[in-house]
């Protein structure tokens, strides 16, 4: 089988960024499937906390080894080769910091000899890596999981992979750029709970870009609507009471309707990189986000686990749900505005969808997204994309790479 080597400054080991878990397990499956796999990255996170799971203390790590700049391991079949570098936020690094990474992915070319160089970033260490990689001889696929590209015109590109239909289709039409779907790899003995006791209805990530505003109004109604339910908001990379706090009535961006609201139905907890104890305990997913997002991995992750979810009509959440849930459009100011407060009015239809997600049997909408969210059936349809690739580029032929000056 080929030879493929991900290329991208940020870590694949980062627990907070849902676009390296989703490549990782993209990786872990082509490996299982028999490509040779070798990841170039640097300890660039989403979060300062997103590598301590894997890393321990970086500052730590560095002190043990200090004139180590080259960190290898195995994991999952996959060979990781860590740059050292002194900031773990991308925008932080510095200029020599950015060369040596590229000197470095120059040398891996040399020894590895990969078929197809895989990524994604758009620094411009990244930009000179796929250009070098082109130059050498190797097809170059950009891993797309978002919506914020519309500047970028995927130079040196072979082949733009994303994971939702949704992403391609925005590309094609807002930017004339051809991308294919993937779909979204989950891995599901990370998610799913052995034991369950559902409960709660429950939210993660109570930030303004998210919907905490729609959520905060659909809790706070319904302590009247459907008193005997329970909600759960899990407090990762925000904090439900402070979000709630700056919430707006509609009309009057001085009114905060909910500062200091006690909200006696909701549960909060703290964020956690292993949320099965959270699923466990969930009976249904609220996802009312108000920016576009390429998929919805808590989604995904409650299918998994049987549990069907009500959401947005934004980007690509409508597709991660499929059948399985029920859909709504937000009202039109909170998305001009995330952190106004929907109306009464408005909040009405929410708590109807919620009342008939509750009341529904959603079984077999289950099932069917489980099967899209087949690693195997991904797998396949991936390499039929990526091997005509590596056809289309034999002979190889590998130049020696760029030296140090």
């Amino acid at each position: 089988m080929p030879k493929i080597l991900w290329m991208s400054p940020y870590s694949l080991h980062d627990t907070t960024s849902g676009a390296s878990i989703h490549c990782r397990a993209m990786l872990e499956n082509l490996a299982q499937k028999g490509f040779e796999i070798w990841a170039f990255s640097s300890f660039v996170f989403d979060r300062p906390q997103g590598g301590t799971t894997s890393f321990g203390d970086l500052k730590e790590l560095y002190a043990r080894q200090p004139n180590v700049n080259i960190f290898e391991l195995n994991d999952h079949r996959i060979h990781y080769i860590y740059l050292k570098n002194t900031h773990t936020y991308e925008m932080e690094r510095s200029c020599i910091e950015q060369m040596e990474y590229f000197y470095q992915f120059c040398e891996i070319l040399d020894v590895f000899k990969p078929d197809i160089v895989l990524g994604f970033g758009t620094g411009m260490d990244s930009y000179t890596c796929f250009a070098e990689a082109k130059r050498q001889g190797c097809a170059t696929v950009y891993m797309l999981l978002n919506g914020k590209h519309s500047h970028f015109s995927f130079p040196h590109i072979d082949l733009v992979l994303t994971d939702s239909q949704t992403t391609a289709e925005l590309y094609r039409v807002r930017d004339h750029i051809s991308a294919i779907s993937c779909g979204h790899f989950m891995t599901p003995q990370t998610v799913v709970a052995t034991e369950r006791q559902p409960t709660f209805i429950t939210m993660v990530t109570p930030d303004m870009e998210k919907g905490v505003a729609i959520f905060a109004k659909l809790v706070s109604v319904c302590e009247q609507e459907m008193p005997d339910q329970k909600f759960l908001v899990v407090n990762s990379r925000a904090n439900f009471q402070q979000s709630a706090s700056v919430l707006h009535d509609p009309n009057d961006k001085d009114a905060f309707p909910l500062r200091g609201h006690s909200f006696k139905n909701l549960l909060m907890t703290n964020g956690a990189v292993d949320l099965r104890p959270v699923l466990a305990n969930t009976k249904a997913i609220v996802v009312p986000s108000l920016a576009y997002e390429s998929w919805s991995r808590i989604v995904s992750a409650a299918q998994l686990n049987d549990i069907p979810a009500l959401g947005a009509n934004v980007g690509a959440i409508p597709e991660a749900i499929g059948n399985a849930g029920i859909v709504l459009d937000p009202p039109q100011h909170c998305l001009e505005d995330p952190t106004s407060l929907p109306t009464d009015e408005e909040i009405k239809p929410w708590v109807e969808a919620l009342k008939r997600l509750l009341q529904g049997k959603w079984t077999q909408q289950l099932n069917e997204a489980k099967f899209q969210l087949d690693a195997k059936r991904l797998t396949d349809n991936l390499t039929m994309h990526l091997l005509p690739l590596c056809q289309h580029f034999q002979p190889r032929f590998h130049q020696q790479g760029r030296r140090r000056p």
